[in-house]
């Protein structure tokens, strides 16, 4: 093979290592759009998060982008609920029943006919809202076939109270038990039913290492991941969640419960929304994605990162947040 020019071999040499030198970041050798590619998939939208904020509800499509004010009546009060098509949102108002509005912020009905509210959501479907009262199901249009409320490893006798509840988007069905143990005192137990007349399981860890009592219980609307609060009580911000996916018999880990009385769980892009103490506002939280992740040992690698809106840090003593 005849040799190459010297003087040439010695320019691509140096145009080489300049092009080298010129790409930076955690992925030389890859083009920039390869590299935005990663990123993308590092950094995935947070979308479609609705949250109560001095009264009214707001809805974001976006974790990064603008915010909508959905009511401007300043009659929310608690626990909101976006439908899983974002055209309905039901919530709790200050006479302690639940309304719902459409999108644009009209009233669609308020159904004063149930007060005193534990938990409450919408169907996969959007046709019904789902409510539980003082152990009792009630359905704002078709009932749902769930099973009925059992309690497994509770003896019998011993008084029982459903405490909330909850649906996954396959029909699972989740809730918390709270009861009195004569020998024990106050206890709390998960009971779970799968779809389809799967074997219905318990978990009973009782109580946190804290010392906080399971109080709530949510699936999300991403596959069978679910939330199981512990908190101190009626609406209190869950102080400690453990966190399920896939309908598993125990949780893939215990976190802290992200300021909020309502977080929300998404195993696939190992998120938790909840809420995040402000920055810059005193005794106020801040809509929150938190992500559960663990850093790359390589810190200039592209890796997901927490997201907050600030602008809309609440001063309310408890944070209510959905995610759909």
């Amino acid at each position: 093979m005849k040799q190459m020019n010297r003087p040439i071999a010695i320019i691509l040499f140096i145009l080489a290592v300049f092009a080298s030198a010129c790409q930076k970041g955690p992925y030389p050798y890859i083009s920039k759009a390869q590299v935005a590619q990663i990123d993308s998939a590092a950094h995935p939208p947070i979308k479609n998060a609705a949250f109560v904020y001095n009264g009214n509800i707001y809805y974001v499509t976006d974790f990064t982008k603008s915010v909508t004010q959905i009511t401007t009546d300043g009659s929310a009060a608690g626990v909101v609920r976006i439908s899983h098509d974002f055209t309905k949102f039901a919530y709790i108002n200050y006479s302690g029943s639940i309304t719902i509005v459409s999108n644009k912020g009209a009233l669609i009905t308020t159904l004063s006919q149930y007060t005193n509210v534990d938990s409450f959501d919408w169907s996969a479907d959007d046709k019904t809202l789902y409510i539980l009262v003082n152990s009792t199901m009630y359905y704002y249009g078709p009932p749902l076939s769930l099973p009925a409320f059992t309690y497994p490893g509770i003896p019998n006798g011993e008084p029982t109270n459903v405490i909330s509840a909850s649906v996954s988007m396959k029909g699972d069905f989740a809730y918390v038990v709270h009861y009195f143990d004569y020998t024990d005192g106050d206890e709390y137990e998960l009971v779970v039913a799968p779809a389809n007349n799967g074997k219905v399981f318990s978990y009973n860890s009782q109580e946190d290492g804290a010392g906080y009592n399971m109080d709530y219980v949510s699936f999300s609307a991403f596959n069978q991941d679910m939330v199981l609060g512990y908190g101190n009580g009626g609406a209190s911000v869950q102080m400690e969640v453990d966190l399920f996916s896939g309908l598993k018999t125990d949780p893939d880990g215990t976190y802290p419960g992200g300021d909020s009385a309502t977080p929300v769980y998404n195993s696939t892009l190992q998120y938790l929304v909840a809420a995040a103490a402000s920055t810059t506002v005193s005794n106020a939280y801040m809509p929150a994605a938190l992500w559960l992740g663990t850093p790359p040992e390589e810190t200039a690698a592209s890796h997901p990162d927490n997201l907050f809106i600030p602008k809309y840090a609440s001063t309310a003593s408890t944070f209510y947040i959905d995610w759909k």
